[in-house]
């Protein structure tokens, strides 16, 4: 089981770019069975807040779905993951500004839905809602190096079809160094995003239509063996081709 949140609040302090403004949170739970690294399966919710940079828009984003992946060789040596994704994406109100507000108020913040000039939140939805099957695939491979190290890539791809079309394909390479209980990545991706669903492509939104830069780095933390729990922190430098820093926290228990 998996909880997690993601918010522009871990970009750079000095930045205007961790302002509530483009992608402002995410919120995610999940539900994984393994057998011994050997197959996957996972059942993933997740829910993103997008507003309108220099507006009053925004729209929520909602995905359910369920992925499978098959590890090919060893875990500690070379490895080539295959797997698939199979789930449902809607576009709309799902009541982000509700809670974007709620925790502005909690947190003492001055961005609210009752505020004036800067400190007014975005609350200009869409009217009605998109809703999109989705399938999905990813081939990732590892190859051990020295002393804990090692090289890994792969790609990943999504396409998706109903009241609109969406697609998007995330190549990447990357180092990585694993020794328990740390695993860390320093990852150099790209993205690309296409889409007939405006209030994913306003100024803000991830979809650009271009390919992104999306450089990376995460690090995960095991916690005892006995207490199978995991701390991971993910940080993205390039979100929707902005330079906008966006930092995911993960928290998991093992059963």
């Amino acid at each position: 089981m998996t909880l997690g949140t993601g918010n522009d609040l871990f970009g750079l302090p000095s930045s205007s770019l961790s302002d509530d403004d483009g992608f402002t949170a995410s919120l995610r739970v999940a539900a994984e069975l393994s057998d011994a690294y050997r197959e996957r399966l996972r059942i993933d919710a997740s829910v993103q807040m997008i507003t309108e940079r220099g507006g009053l828009d925004r729209v929520d984003e909602g995905r359910f779905y369920a992925s499978w992946e098959r590890l090919l060789g060893s875990p500690a040596g070379h490895a080539l993951t295959l797997g698939w994704t199979l789930g449902v994406d809607v576009i709309g109100n799902l009541g982000g500004s509700e809670i974007q507000d709620w925790t502005h108020r909690s947190l003492g913040l001055r961005r609210r839905l009752a505020g004036t000039g800067p400190n007014e939140l975005q609350f200009r939805y869409p009217g009605g809602y998109d809703v999109l099957a989705l399938v999905g695939g990813l081939a990732r491979a590892s190859h051990p190096l020295a002393a804990g190290w090692s090289l890994r890539g792969g790609v990943e791809g999504l396409v998706g079809a109903g009241t609109g079309v969406f697609s998007e394909l995330h190549p990447f390479v990357a180092i990585g160094f694993t020794v328990r209980p740390v695993d860390l990545e320093l990852r150099e991706g790209a993205g690309i995003y296409a889409t007939n669903i405006r209030s994913l492509t306003m100024k803000g939104g991830y979809v650009t239509g271009v390919l992104q830069n999306q450089p990376s780095a995460r690090i995960t933390v095991a916690g005892p063996r006995w207490l199978g729990s995991f701390v991971s922190f993910e940080w993205e430098l390039n979100h929707g081709d902005s330079h906008q820093h966006v930092g995911e926290i993960l928290v998991g228990k093992r059963f």
